[in-house]
């Protein structure tokens, strides 16, 4: 099984859908929905697209390319040409697993705090 049938695969488990229910929801038979998660056969482009949109990630983590599965608004994109995040993100995604884990935690309560303060 290639990435992109591990992942169609993971992301239909994950919403506790069958193979019958995610082919209908994105215009495929079951057979061609059961080859792509084999790894038998590629999808169009076109149709990496529809699953894509139907699980709202972005098709370069169904393709592997990336392994978050969030998608990037275009002003986000722009958000992250700034040469210090630019760093800060490196420095982050480059630390040891639980140094990320602690950055996560404070982050959440930074966030929880701003919605606080907002009457959120």
């Amino acid at each position: 099984m290639d990435i992109l049938g591990k992942r169609i695969r993971y992301l239909r488990e994950k919403y506790q859908l069958s193979q019958k229910q995610l082919a209908t929801r994105v215009n495929l038979t079951n057979a061609q929905l059961s080859r792509y998660e084999l790894g038998e056969r590629k999808p169009d482009p076109e149709i990496i697209k529809d699953i894509a949109d139907f699980f709202d990630v972005s098709t370069d983590y169904l393709l592997g390319r990336t392994d978050n599965p969030d998608l990037i608004e275009e002003k986000n994109e722009e958000s992250l040409l700034d040469p210090e995040l630019g760093v800060f993100f490196k420095e982050i995604k480059n630390a040891p697993e639980d140094r990320q884990e602690q950055l996560r935690k404070i982050w959440e309560i930074i966030k929880s705090e701003g919605n606080r303060e907002s009457g959120n």
